[in-house]
């Protein structure tokens, strides 16, 4: 599936409410020429409105679900797709019904197996050359330069999405880099308009998308925007008021909405401040309160089902396409998991103390965990304030480091900006985080640095 991550979070972005989201306003004129992209100068251009390359009629976040068509190398996220690379054949990475194979089963053996890895250093050891599952050399370099801030991201097949403090929406050809401002007029607000460009886009907190749609959650608002010229913008829940009421469409509110993930056609959000998980239906606009309780304040960690749930601070939120769903909650300094299926909600890894130690399950100690991706096999998760990228391997609760420097918890932290391999990299405050299986790449905005950074 689309992997995304809180913003403001990206995703990314990630991490996200007003307090933690430092706007700034991007010059029209800059906006409009070039943005440097790792030293080469790239062409930012607008959507044109008058484009005849609609392929989708439907209104955002509406539209009626085609059928199937895994193996054509497009990413259907909308019909539960996680991957499309073109074939039906086994092992490669991509099954055939389009699911993320799991990776890493003979990872440390010292041999390549395959298109399953990239590499194996006779060792599951991570922070190195090779990761513990054997498909990231952990090796980074600078995708994207003149990001603004925490910027939210979120990927397709072939697109990386933005959002920050330039108040637009804009996709990223990942194999060209070049630059088209999809939505907003660079002035913050929150218009809808059937024409993407024309409308005005506020303080968004997380973004994701299905390949059709990108939702954003932006000032209390779930927004859509068209992926099709002319890129409508659609508020498909919320009216701005700060409050929390389930309901449909501007009925509903909410408190202070942080991730945004998508699965199988349903959005999930996790609200920070009355801490609970949420799902919309991009369809109908409904709301629903699914676990945790907006009224049990302050929040506490307590494993249970539905509203016998309990969170301490839930900020980031991520699909594995399996059904769970996995939560970072930020304050809690713990991953949680959630199951769709049942909506319960159990503990996953870290002890509940804000620390900083690899280790499996409880005995890690996660310090304020933000962004968060899955590749199938794992999670990715950005730690803010110690400056680097953890991998939880989902079998085993395995928590391990894969690149940056950390301080060992400690409140106090310094962050960097040097390309390299694991833990010699260094990252200044990475923010939001995705997974983009066609290329085997991490993409991470590294806030502190106003970059995007890539991993493979």
């Amino acid at each position: 599936m689309i992997r995304s991550l809180c913003l403001g979070s990206v995703a990314l972005l990630l991490g996200c409410g007003s307090s933690e989201f430092p706007v700034a306003e991007m010059d029209d004129a800059v906006a409009a020429d070039t943005v440097a992209s790792g030293g080469d100068s790239i062409a930012t251009t607008d959507t044109p409105v008058d484009s005849t390359t609609t392929t989708d009629t439907g209104s955002p976040g509406g539209d009626a679900i085609p059928s199937s068509a895994c193996g054509n190398g497009a990413l259907e996220a909308w019909n539960a797709e996680e991957c499309d690379d073109g074939n039906k054949t086994a092992g490669d990475g991509c099954s055939p019904t389009c699911q993320l194979e799991l990776v890493g089963a003979s990872c440390g053996n010292g041999t390549i197996e395959g298109p399953l890895e990239v590499c194996d250093d006779s060792n599951t050891t991570n922070g190195d050359g090779c990761n513990p599952t054997c498909n990231l050399k952990n090796t980074t370099t600078t995708f994207l330069t003149g990001t603004t801030g925490t910027a939210g991201l979120a990927v397709d097949n072939t697109s990386l999405w933005i959002v920050d403090g330039t108040f637009r929406l804009r996709k990223v050809d990942i194999a060209t880099k070049a630059i088209t401002n999809i939505a907003g007029t660079g002035t913050s607000g929150t218009t809808d308009n059937a024409a993407g460009l024309s409308a005005t886009i506020g303080n968004v907190s997380s973004i994701t998308t299905d390949g059709k749609t990108v939702w954003i959650a932006d000032s209390r608002r779930i927004r859509a925007i068209d992926v099709a010229a002319p890129n409508a913008v659609k508020t498909i829940a919320g009216s701005g008021v700060q409050g929390y009421a389930d309901g449909t469409g501007a009925a509903a509110t909410f408190d202070d909405p942080r991730g945004l993930t998508y699965f199988n056609g349903k959005l999930y959000m996790v609200d920070a401040a009355r801490p609970a998980i949420r799902s919309i239906d991009p369809t109908t606009g409904v709301v629903v309160t699914l676990a945790g309780s907006p009224t049990a304040l302050p929040g506490s960690t307590v494993d249970g089902c539905g509203t016998a749930a309990r969170f301490v601070s839930p900020r980031y939120i991520a699909s594995d396409n399996s059904g769970m769903l996995y939560i970072a909650d930020t304050n809690g300094a713990i991953l949680r998991a959630f199951n769709t299926a049942t909506n319960c909600v159990t503990s996953f890894a870290g002890s509940g103390t804000a620390g900083y130690v690899d280790g499996i399950g409880k005995a890690a100690a996660i310090h304020r965990p933000r962004g968060m991706t899955s590749d199938g096999t794992s999670l990715y998760f950005a730690e803010f304030n110690q400056h680097t990228i953890r991998q939880a391997v989902l079998a085993t609760a395995s928590i391990t480091t894969n690149v940056g420097k950390h301080c060992g918890g400690a409140a106090t932290c310094a962050g960097g900006y040097a390309e390299g391999i694991g833990t010699a990299a260094r990252l200044n405050s990475p923010w939001s985080i995705v997974y983009h299986w066609p290329t085997r790449s991490l993409f991470v905005a590294d806030s502190g640095n106003n970059v995007v950074r890539r991993i493979q």
